[in-house]
């Protein structure tokens, strides 16, 4: 027990706001009262898919967008800073629809003008306290719309864990869970409820959900408000639930995440029984292309998005590799790269690297035929996101957008889709259109000066001159000088707990953000197993009375004098006595 305490304590830490967060959030205050910025003169790209407007001119003031028209037709303020950047080409700020967040990532993101990101999948209050702190300029980083935690059917015996979820004490779990299990209608709309008042933009159904549990999730979903998402299916059926393209088509799902499902339906009987007993096959070349038509019109009908995400799966296969490695290595090699954490710099430098299997010509094959089927989309009228599924794996941040979208233009694309991929579709499947990706008045004042003319090739999206975030000009090159605001909850395996006594176990804690005003009192109520009337609470090395409701409920009260200010701080749940241990461990995040 003393010993678990011991390192229980030196895992414990808190971080309050940096220099660099304070400084973020002076900058902000003064963004507000700066004077008007205008650019001049640039051919205009608005990501509306109408045609450029040359010699335009853009009015931004309070970090919105106030005025759009051509030169001579708007009024430039008479205090207004003007940017003359005829020649150049105005873009709205990229918008990658597929990410998972990390806060050592977020430079990454701005470098390659990528102003909003949604991610799919996090520990949830880390996520929102992110969001929160771009918002408010105390973190320098890309706007955030986010899942939260995946719904999900719980784990299964012989199926893979995914990453941060709880499986048991054969894995014990040290950090949140990413994962809300569900299993029926009431428990789904117990869930997107609790997820709703949480603060999320969307919910995300995944692998172990049957297509009847899709069809719960989208429904209640839409009953709060949110677009339902779905990564509803994997390439292999260790993962999740072995799930075809045609059988999500009346779920009322907002999005489809990945073309796994185009395997199940459209694959010869034999390879989806060997898939469905848990082989890994690559099948993609076998698809039977007749069917995909159908399946495309379809999910244009049902006005569904895709997110196909041809960068994360096929890149090695584009024949722009060769180039998307170049630009890799470039931002490896300079500063920029110092930020990039070590665990993840091999994996990045690898990513756009040739492939090497024996198979090369049936991947590429793969790749032709999921091509195909984007296309078929697309020209049915369906609308199509680019999002990278970039992470902290070897998935290369930001420059894997600009591949996603020189990828969807080798599919045959136009390079007018592809950027609206990037942009206006991202934000109007998220349900934020009203917000950002489009350059028009009331807008948040994000976007991107291009050197190049993007509609004539689509790789001119990385000749980028200047960033415009919320208004502000991001100093690129400053980028390599970032600092983070709050720790990531990060699950960790710490090997198998001893049985034979009672461990408490953490499943979930609500709320796991909060605020840090003074005088506030929050009951944070932690789920799991294993909990007595004896238990207490350990917060940031402080014994806590903790109020007992059940043996896998207990309470507990926050008082904002106990810690320092923001920033990210350990719970662990102890069972007094010899038969009792300490818990894993969860994480709460304090906000200003």
């Amino acid at each position: 027990m003393r010993k678990q305490l011991s390192v229980l304590v030196f895992m414990s830490f808190a971080l309050a706001a940096t220099s660099w967060g304070w400084s973020q959030s002076q900058s902000a205050a003064k963004a507000s009262a700066q004077k008007p910025l205008v650019l001049k003169g640039a051919l205009l790209i608005d990501g509306t898919g109408k045609a450029p407007i040359e010699n335009a001119v853009i009015v931004i003031a309070g970090g919105k967008i106030q005025s759009v028209g051509t030169e001579g037709a708007i009024a430039v303020p008479a205090d207004a800073m003007v940017m003359d950047v005829k020649g150049k080409t105005i873009i709205p700020g990229l918008v990658d629809s597929h990410v998972h967040f990390r806060t050592t990532l977020a430079p990454l993101f701005l470098y390659w003008g990528i102003t909003t990101i949604g991610d799919m999948g996090n520990n949830r209050g880390w996520i929102l306290a992110e969001r929160e702190a771009v918002e408010q300029g105390r973190l320098v980083g890309p706007y955030i719309m986010t899942v939260g935690t995946l719904l999900n059917g719980p784990p299964i015996p012989g199926m893979a864990p995914g990453p941060g979820e709880v499986v048991g004490y054969e894995h014990f779990l040290t950090g949140n869970t990413q994962h809300t299990y569900v299993t029926d209608a009431a428990s789904i709309e117990a869930a997107i409820a609790e997820a709703k008042k949480q603060g999320v933009d969307a919910i995300k159904l995944y692998v172990r959900m049957t297509p009847a549990m899709l069809k719960m999730g989208a429904e209640s979903a839409h009953r709060h408000g949110l677009p339902a998402l779905s990564h509803y299916t994997s390439a292999n059926a260790k993962t999740g639930f072995f799930t075809g393209t045609d059988e999500i088509l009346d779920s009322g799902l907002d999005a489809q995440i990945h073309m796994f499902g185009l395997i199940k339906a459209t694959v010869p009987q034999e390879i989806r029984e060997r898939i469905a007993r848990g082989e890994n096959v690559e099948a993609a070349h076998l698809m039977d292309t007749s069917k995909l038509k159908v399946l495309a019109e379809k999910m244009a009908e049902r006005k569904m998005f895709l997110n196909p995400t041809l960068a994360a799966e096929w890149s090695r296969f584009s024949r722009y590799r060769e180039d998307f490695d170049r630009a890799q290595q470039e931002v490896l090699g300079g500063p920029l790269g110092k930020v990039i954490p070590e665990q993840s710099r091999a994996m990045y430098a690898s990513f756009f690297k040739p492939y090497r299997g024996e198979e090369l010509e049936e991947m590429e094959e793969g790749y032709h035929k999921m091509g195909a089927f984007v296309k078929e989309f697309v020209a049915a009228g369906g609308k199509v996101l680019a999002g990278a599924d970039s992470g902290p794996g070897g998935r290369a941040v930001g420059l894997s957008l600009h591949a996603e979208m020189q990828m969807l233009q080798e599919i045959g694309l136009t390079p007018m889709q592809a950027l609206q991929a990037a942009t206006s579709w991202g934000m109007e499947a998220w349900g934020k259109l009203k917000d950002a990706g489009t350059v028009e008045p009331g807008k948040r004042a994000d976007l991107v000066v291009l050197k190049r003319n993007p509609l004539e090739d689509i790789s001119a999206t990385r000749a980028i001159e200047t960033v415009i975030h919320g208004g502000r000009i991001v100093d690129r090159e400053a980028l390599a000088n970032w600092a983070e605001v709050y720790p990531r909850p990060t699950p960790l395996q710490s090997g198998p707990a001893n049985l034979m006594i009672q461990v408490p176990f953490i499943k979930e804690i609500a709320p796991d953000w909060i605020s840090s005003k003074a005088g506030q009192k929050v009951e944070i109520v932690i789920r799991g197993d294993n909990f007595n009337k004896e238990s207490m609470v350990l917060l940031n090395n402080r014994l806590v009375p903790a109020k007992y409701y059940d043996g896998h409920r207990v309470g507990f009260v926050v008082q904002s004098e106990w810690l320092p200010g923001p920033g990210t701080y350990p719970v662990v749940v102890i069972r007094p006595g010899s038969g009792g241990a300490v818990s894993n461990q969860f994480y709460l995040i304090i906000r200003p």
